[in-house]
């Protein structure tokens, strides 16, 4: 997937309620998720490219949005999960 399609798809199953394909990339190059973003270079799961488009694998592209996504501290490490 790309930035967009990946923007559009978070929006469809209603894991974000809006973003953006900039809103994406602004997220992956970030560096408060520097050290949870999956993709890229030295990463677990490098770009692929089609057409001049940066490729991202959905499985992981969506297990980040799900449980790294607004789940991190002030210094960007991944909170407890909730207890309750």
């Amino acid at each position: 997937m790309t930035f967009g399609t990946g923007a559009d798809l978070l929006v469809r199953l209603k894991i974000v309620d809006r973003i953006t394909r900039e809103g994406v990339r602004h997220i992956a190059t970030s560096e408060r998720y520097e050290k949870h973003w999956p993709f890229g270079p030295g990463k677990e799961h490098p770009y692929g490219e089609a057409a001049g488009a940066l490729l991202m694998a959905t499985g992981p592209f969506l297990d980040f949005f799900r449980d790294v996504y607004n789940h991190l501290d002030e210094n960007g490490d991944l909170l407890a999960p909730d207890a309750s």
